[in-house]
């Protein structure tokens, strides 16, 4: 595989300090306007205007939207991972980090209370499927991402925490799955409650591989009110 760091800027060093922080915030603004309303608010103006850049600048630094969509997604993989190693999860390996990181996860995915950039890749999932090396990047992030939970819950199982038959792996990838699964439907319905109610699923899942039968009991989330289940539309 090519170095994916290419694809996103070939000279990384051929930035003054002053270029690369307009490059930087021209990267976080166009994150900001997908997350918050996909790809339909992504437009060279609205980007121009949220990061106070003049239409040279914005082709200077990025001469296409493909070459935009990768940074961006190169962005977006440093904020996953950051978000996962913050001090707050401690190791992600243990029961407790785990139900911290959901409810951190839950707190950040509120778009209009969130304190810092949304540990997720939300849109930007659907827009690499029509570019290969968008594709590539995207897959690295959701490599390490995954990598970065089976370490955490594998020294889970060599503390015997979770039983000896654990796939760490898949466990990871079930954790994953209720995380992006749910922000998609998140963007479709605005409203947050699928992303609660996934992530509880993913733990009590994790908790049925608990090593002590005390550990195995099914709970919700006891950092917010559970809502019902049905599909509600967004009106």
């Amino acid at each position: 595989m090519s170095n994916l760091t290419d694809m996103v800027d070939p000279d990384p060093d051929a930035l003054t300090v002053k270029g690369r922080a307009t490059r930087d915030r021209i990267i976080t603004c166009a994150t900001e306007l997908i997350l918050a309303g996909g790809f339909s608010r992504l437009s060279i103006e609205s980007i121009r205007k949220a990061a106070s850049v003049s239409g040279s600048q914005m082709s200077h630094y990025f001469p296409g939207r493909d070459t935009l969509i990768r940074a961006v997604i190169a962005h977006q993989t440093q904020v996953v991972l950051d978000f996962h190693r913050q001090p707050a999860l401690g190791g992600l390996d243990t029961f407790e980090d785990f139900d911290r990181w959901a409810a951190l996860t839950l707190r950040f995915g509120r778009r209009n209370t969130r304190t810092g950039p949304v540990p997720t890749y939300g849109a930007l999932i659907c827009e690499a499927i029509s570019d290969q090396a968008a594709q590539e990047l995207l897959a690295d992030g959701y490599r390490q991402w995954h990598q970065l939970l089976a370490a955490g819950l594998q020294r889970m199982k060599d503390h015997a925490d979770l039983v000896v038959g654990a796939d760490t792996a898949q466990l990871a990838s079930v954790l994953m799955s209720a995380h992006q699964g749910a922000d998609a439907f998140n963007v479709a319905f605005r409203r947050p409650w699928p992303v609660r109610e996934a992530l509880e699923f993913g733990l009590n899942y994790l908790h049925m591989f608990a090593a002590d039968p005390a550990d195995r009991l099914t709970r919700p989330l006891p950092y917010a009110k559970r809502r019902s289940r049905r599909i509600r539309s967004s009106r």
